[in-house]
């Protein structure tokens, strides 16, 4: 897969909740990226296969079986939660998917998800080799965010999760209810993998109320200046005037 491909990702997805396994966000990512205003998405079956094996040390096996075990599960999977000013919605990503006898597969997108596609809200540009470079969901999820905060600075920002509206965005309400468990089986493997794997940088402090960690407070940013000047000569990041610019900050508050 070539390193240089980038993913125009809608910020309402990056925020949104879903249950998509990290085999499942890998190809997720890669048909969007593959979009161009089609809701049909046409795309070799060596690619995908190059797709969900890149990086992984498994690319033994019949692709065409590795193709249909992992679509059912995508089809499943692939329901978004989005929120924003007028309320909530629960979307279908993908409408229906297609393994064709020529080794091609289509992707279809469901038209209620097309306006997310098409970056209504704003949206952040991703090299989309950073995003199926990773094994864990969590680590995956965790990037996305950085990055949309992001943009185009230069600078480190910083970021105080609520330790619940955490488990929410990375939909592990019920899981690892131990902050131990939790720290070492998400946090603690994504600031490893993020930083090892992908073009930013990050680390974590635990902020606690009593005995209880209630806060977990993120610092993360570019690696490198190339990474910057990617960001401000091809991506443009909305909201592109102050009343969206403030807009979109107390639509992240949410998240605080």
């Amino acid at each position: 897969m070539d390193n240089n491909l980038k993913l125009k990702q809608s910020n309402n997805l990056i925020l949104a909740t879903h249950k998509m396994n990290i085999n499942q966000m890998r190809l997720f990512f890669y048909a969007c990226s593959q979009y161009n205003g089609d809701l049909d998405i046409k795309v070799s079956l060596e690619e995908v296969n190059r797709v969900l094996t890149e990086n992984t040390g498994n690319r033994g096996g019949n692709q065409r079986d590795r193709i249909k075990e992992t679509i059912p599960t995508l089809m499943r999977n692939a329901i978004v939660h989005i929120e924003d000013e007028k309320g909530e919605e629960w979307c279908s990503a993908l409408r229906k998917s297609r393994l064709n006898k020529d080794d091609t597969v289509v992707f279809t997108f469901d038209k209620s998800i097309q306006k997310e596609l098409e970056e209504l809200r704003g949206y952040t540009w991703m090299y989309l080799s950073q995003l199926t470079g990773m094994r864990s969901t969590y680590s995956v999820r965790l990037y996305e965010f950085f990055a949309m905060r992001l943009g185009s600075t230069n600078k480190s920002s910083k970021f105080d999760y609520d330790i619940n509206k955490l488990r929410l965005y990375l939909d592990c309400i019920n899981k690892y209810p131990r902050f131990e468990t939790f720290e070492r089986k998400i946090l603690k493997k994504a600031e490893k993998e993020i930083n090892e794997k992908t073009n930013i940088k990050m680390s974590y402090k635990k902020i606690k109320t009593g005995r209880s960690v209630t806060n977990i407070k993120f610092t993360f940013s570019w690696k490198n200046k190339a990474d910057v000047i990617d960001v401000k000569t091809k991506v443009q990041q909305e909201p592109t005037n102050n009343a969206e610019q403030m807009e979109l900050e107390e639509f992240l508050k949410e998240f605080e």
